[in-house]
């Protein structure tokens, strides 16, 4: 390929529940969009209205979900099981796209080490990129922190399906922080395929430009799937904190059902506000004394970049290890306060955002850009993937 031709990408995101890696995802589509790359991708969960695809080509495939943390039954829309027949039709779209693109490079996210439920249409887009002419790149995207329950056998097939398939494995974490292999088991036997390319963030915030709203305690869930029992206890967490007994601001996410954000409509106090979403979230968080939040992979980068004072209540529903894990690293590192989802009341919430607001965030020395660096690495491998 000339040095010149960027390669056309494929991007597949699947989410299930949460929402926190399709954000990931999406920047680094944009940044091989920025870089010049022709990038399609294909997004087989709900439609997120308030996400910004600008400059990606969109294929949307019929949306299934999950309904708890169990990940066993896809569901449609509607709640009822997709049937096989919706799986096959979702299959045939996939590989027609593939072959009206001719992609030179596809990317899962997640898969293999994720999103096993999704290989009835996942393992037939393998074959399809080992079996075309053009010799396209099979690359997995994946965070730096791993579930780390996950049984031998599971991890087994993994890594055979990235020894066997995949030419790449983007972690998108600084090893400076972590390194994918001290949470998945046997890295050792794909180590050439792993590059870290630094942590997927936001762009630095312009401080120049003022926040929509400003308050002083900052309330987030993310998409908002597992947010809910958070803002209940937010909302009674206000009368006991001493620095800041108003201005609070809570945002629930997207994804909290309507029934659910009407009644916490109904419960706030005064001195509190609720909306769903804020489009300039990373700078009212840079603005405000102190965020509260999850501890998943995007609410972390965002404190990291705000450099705000944090605490940090990690989801432990289900299988989960992986919020409490990036908890601890950045409680120990001075980054955030840690406060366990079991030790959670509205009183140890207001005593945590008093205690973080009362000693400075550390300076953390990670690599933020994430998205742009592993644009040019996939466009580097790329060319040596050719001239092969």
């Amino acid at each position: 390929m000339n040095e010149t031709v960027k390669p056309k990408v494929m991007f597949y995101v699947q989410h299930l529940l949460g929402i926190g890696h399709v954000f990931r995802a999406v920047r680094v589509a944009q940044a091989l969009a920025r870089a010049g790359c022709e990038t399609h991708v294909v997004w087989g969960g709900t439609k997120i209205e308030s996400l910004n695809t600008d400059g990606l080509q969109m294929t949307y495939l019929e949306a299934v979900r999950v309904q708890n943390e169990d990940f066993k039954t896809l569901l449609k829309i509607d709640g009822t099981p997709i049937s096989e027949e919706g799986k096959q039709q979702r299959g045939r779209n996939l590989l027609g796209l593939f072959h009206r693109v001719k992609p030179d490079i596809v990317i899962t996210e997640a898969y293999p080490f994720g999103r096993r439920q999704m290989r009835f249409e996942l393992l037939p887009l393998l074959e399809a990129v080992k079996n075309a002419d053009w010799h396209p790149m099979m690359v997995s995207s994946i965070r730096d922190i791993m579930q780390e329950n996950r049984v031998e056998k599971r991890v087994r097939e993994s890594i055979d399906l990235i020894k066997n398939w995949f030419d790449l494995v983007m972690v998108h974490g600084d090893e400076a922080l972590i390194s994918v292999g001290e949470t998945l088991q046997n890295t050792d036997e794909i180590a050439d395929k792993i590059v870290h390319t630094g942590l997927v963030t936001p762009e630095p915030v312009n401080l120049d430009i003022a926040p929509s709203v400003s308050p002083d305690v900052l309330v987030s869930a993310g998409g908002g799937a597992v947010g809910l029992g958070l803002m209940k206890v937010a909302i009674k967490a206000m009368n006991h904190c001493e620095k800041f007994p108003t201005n609070w601001l809570l945002v629930t996410g997207p994804d909290l059902p309507q029934t659910e954000f009407d009644q916490l409509l109904k419960d706030v106090p005064t001195g509190m506000d609720v909306i769903r979403f804020i489009p300039d979230l990373a700078r009212v968080m840079a603005a405000a004394k102190v965020s509260v939040s999850r501890a998943g992979y995007n609410t972390v980068g965002d404190i990291l970049r705000a450099g705000t004072s944090a605490v940090l209540v990690p989801f432990a529903g289900g299988i989960e290890t992986e919020q409490l894990r990036r908890a601890q690293m950045m409680d120990e590192r001075g980054v955030a306060t840690l406060l366990l989802e079991e030790e959670l009341s509205p009183e140890s919430l207001a005593k945590s955002i008093d205690a973080a607001a009362a000693k400075p965030v550390a300076a953390i020395d990670l690599d933020l850009n994430g998205a742009d660096n592993a644009a040019k690495m996939l466009i580097n491998t790329h060319q040596n993937h050719m001239a092969k």
